[in-house]
Formats: C-alpha cells, sequence, structure tokens
C-alpha cells in the first residue's frame, strides 16, 4: 500500500513509490532469477550446447561458432534495444517481448534434437540459426533488464545483483542435478531433447513471474527521442566525459580474448581419463555453486568497492582456472578449475550490469550496457574464430595459456587504471 502523502517534490514522491514497492519487486525478480537460471542451464552455452554440438560433430570450427554468435550477436544486439529502452517509459513491457523471441530460440534449440538423429547437417543448421536468435534477444535483454531494475531496484544495487545471482545459482544446482541424471539415463538424443524441453517450461514461468509481479516506478519527466544513429556520439560522449566508466570498459573489451576460451574447458574435461557418469550434469553443480558463493562475495565487494574491484578479483580467478586447464590430467582437478571459472564468468557479468547501473545513475543506462557490449563485440568474434585455428594447429593448451595471459594483464590494468568507490558510483 502506497502511503497517501503530498509530495514535496517529484523525486521525493517516486522515492515513495519505489520504496513501497522493493520488498515485492525483489522477491518476484528473485522467483524470476530461479526459474530463468533453471532455464538458462539447460540451454549453457558454457556447459551444455558445446557438449551437445560435440555430439553432432567433433569439428572445433562447430565448437568456435557457438562463442562467436552468442558472445558476438549477443554484444552487438545490446545497440538495437537500448534505443527502445531509453525511449521507453516502461522497460519491464518491452522486455518480456524481447524475452519471448529467446523462448522462441530455446523452443527451435529443442526442436533441432529430433533432426540429430537422422539429418546431421541440418541439425546443426538448425541449431545454429536458433543459436543466432537466443543470443540477439539474450543481447537485446540485457539492456532493458538493466533499466528495469534501475526503475524497480532504487537501493542497495550490487546487494540485489549478489542476491540475484545466487538464487539463480541455487536454481541451477537443481538443474545440474535433473540434467546430470537426463544425460547418464537416457541415450543421445532423447537425453538432450528433455533437457531443453524442461529449459523451455521454466523459461516461460519466468516470464509469467515478470509480468505478474514487477510493478515499475516511472517518472513524467520528458523522455529523450533517441535514434539509432545518435547512440555512438551518446556513448562516445559518455567515455570521454565518464572516467570511472572509460576505465571499466577498457579492460572489460580486453576480457574478452580471454572469454572465447569458454566452451573449450568443459570439452577439455570431458576428454580426461575415468570420468564419471553423467560428468558434465556433475561440472555443471559445481559451477553453480561456485558461481552462487562467488555472486555473495561478489555483490558485497560492488556495493563497497565498486565493479572494478570485481572485475579484478574475476580475472585473478580466470588467469587460474586457464592455468590449470592447459595442464589438468585428473578429472578430479577438473571440479577446482570450473569452480573458479564460474567465479571469473559470472563476476565479470555482474561487474558490467553493475557498473553499467551505478555509472549512469538510472540515466541512458541502456546506451552505456550498449557501449560496451558494441566495444566487446568484434574481438569476441574475431578471438572465437582464431582460438579454432589455434585448437586445429596446435591444441587446446594454447588457447589455455593465451587466455592465462589476457587475464593476468588484464587484472594488472585495474590497478593501474584504478577508480575509487566514488567515481564508479557517481560516474566522474
Amino acid at each position: 500500500m502506497i502511503p497517501k502523502i503530498e509530495p514535496q517534490a517529484d523525486a521525493q514522491y517516486i522515492y515513495v513509490k519505489k520504496e513501497a514497492f522493493y520488498k515485492g519487486n525483489f522477491i518476484s525478480l528473485m522467483c524470476e532469477s530461479f526459474f530463468f537460471a533453471f532455464a538458462l542451464t539447460m540451454f549453457s552455452p558454457e556447459n551444455v550446447l558445446p557438449v551437445y554440438v560435440s555430439s553432432l560433430s567433433d569439428k572445433a570450427i562447430y565448437i568456435a561458432l557457438i562463442s562467436a554468435l552468442y558472445y558476438g550477436i549477443s554484444y552487438s544486439a545490446t545497440v538495437f534495444s537500448c534505443v527502445v529502452g531509453v525511449n521507453a517509459k516502461s522497460p519491464k513491457w518491452i522486455s518480456v517481448v524481447i524475452c519471448f523471441l529467446q523462448r522462441i530460440g530455446f523452443f527451435l534449440i529443442f526442436l533441432s534434437t529430433y533432426l540429430a538423429s537422422g539429418n546431421v547437417k541440418l541439425a546443426l543448421v538448425t541449431f545454429f540459426v536458433s543459436l543466432t536468435l537466443y543470443a540477439g534477444s539474450a543481447g537485446m535483454s540485457n539492456p532493458l533488464f538493466a533499466q528495469m531494475v534501475g526503475t524497480s531496484i532504487h537501493r542497495n544495487v550490487g546487494t540485489f545483483y549478489g542476491a540475484y545471482n545466487m538464487v539463480g545459482a541455487c536454481s541451477g544446482v537443481l538443474a545440474s542435478v535433473v540434467l546430470t541424471q537426463c544425460l547418464a539415463r537416457l541415450e543421445f538424443p532423447f537425453s538432450f531433447r528433455c533437457v531443453f524441453l524442461l529449459g523451455l517450461i521454466s523459461a516461460l514461468i519466468a516470464t509469467v513471474v515478470v509480468c505478474v509481479g514487477v510493478r515499475e516506478v516511472t517518472d513524467d519527466r520528458v523522455r529523450e527521442k533517441i535514434r539509432l544513429r545518435d547512440i555512438f556520439p551518446i556513448g562516445t560522449q559518455i567515455l570521454r566525459e565518464n572516467r570511472g566508466f572509460r576505465n571499466y570498459t577498457i579492460i572489460k573489451i580486453l576480457v574478452g580474448a580471454a572469454e572465447f576460451a569458454i566452451p573449450y574447458y568443459i570439452i577439455t574435461a570431458s576428454g580426461l581419463k575415468n570420468v564419471p557418469a553423467g560428468f558434465v550434469g556433475i561440472m555443471a553443480t559445481i559451477y553453480l555453486v561456485a558461481k552462487m558463493v562467488g555472486s555473495l562475495v561478489m555483490g558485497r565487494l560492488a556495493d563497497r568497492f565498486g565493479a572494478l574491484i570485481v572485475l579484478r578479483v574475476s580475472c585473478i580467478c580466470g588467469a587460474v582456472a586457464a592455468l590449470l586447464a592447459a595442464f589438468i590430467k585428473d578429472y578430479r582437478l577438473a571440479y577446482v578449475m570450473y569452480a573458479l571459472l564460474a567465479v571469473a564468468v559470472n563476476g565479470i557479468m555482474m561487474s558490467s550490469s553493475i557498473a553499467c547501473v551505478t555509472c549512469s545513475k538510472n540515466v541512458r543506462t541502456p546506451i552505456y550496457m550498449a557501449t560496451v557490449g558494441l566495444l566487446c563485440a568484434p574481438l569476441y568474434v574475431i578471438t572465437s574464430f582464431c582460438g579454432a585455428a589455434l585448437a586445429s594447429w596446435f591444441s587446446y593448451t594454447a588457447l589455455f595459456l593465451l587466455a592465462v595471459g589476457v587475464y593476468a594483464v588484464s587484472a594488472l590494468l585495474t590497478f593501474w587504471l584504478k577508480d575509487s568507490r566514488g567515481q564508479a558510483e557517481k560516474g566522474e
């Protein structure tokens, strides 16, 4: 119930409304996180999709395509949704529409399993077309979700993202148990068909939760009329004037040259001797438990020190994980490797969302997201195909050693391009 007050100023009245809806929005978004994370576990580009594709073909180029398409397209697609997000009064409903497109991508990936046992080439074509839609809608939804958070969660943003990711990780653990059982007990491709169907159903439930439970609080100010051609000059202006955000973006771009190796971790680990049945599911469980613990720690770090510190810790964990992957012989050591990788990948993702929300102060937030995405996308695409070439000419070890170097340089840059908490949050 919103307190009946006569607002002395619009800002004060909006704050009171946000405070009144805060608890309900927080709970609703935690529920959305639970169901959506369950779905993402079943369609994970780090764990499940590489194994599914490797079951169809052992060519390294197909594994590289997963990274190139997913990260390249998802980062690039942010520019299209940010125009709509900045101009829109209700990011929630636009986000729902974009997320529905993502569910169509999930559905098409599910359909590709019916071709896996008959026409492998057609199954691969269907899969990659589906992945393109999945990645594009995922990228478009990120700025809109950040915008929706800005209109629904007005305080303790770092803690919110930490709790959001923690709940998602808990759900992912449950999903990974189901995943393990499906892959261990069922034959291919029926095993993946069941996995993808469960993920699709869970994703649809998450959309319903947002529609019913989240209540936005927007003001009546005159909205900017941002056009697609305005994004580049506005993004350039943001980078020029906002030093904290600029420093973060420089390092985030470089980190992309290490994340191209992500799909190869699970492939390398799965090829080790004496791996138990359902090994992919076990690894997914470890990945998500580590993500859950890491989310809590990273969220608190972000509230206290800013997004750049989260990025630094993530890069250090990523470097250690890549070093382990380069020389791993025992599948049990892969558990440690994957836990560190989970902290790194999740922390880098969290740092990006937190940096954009805190630096923008809920003004042009989608453009901040799009700026990072557009600058990161080219490097993701280039390094993904370079990684496939390295894997073909040399070995996966070369990929991981390159990732070690990139993570290490990125971590060092966080000390050189210093960014105080005030700069990160005030956008100075």
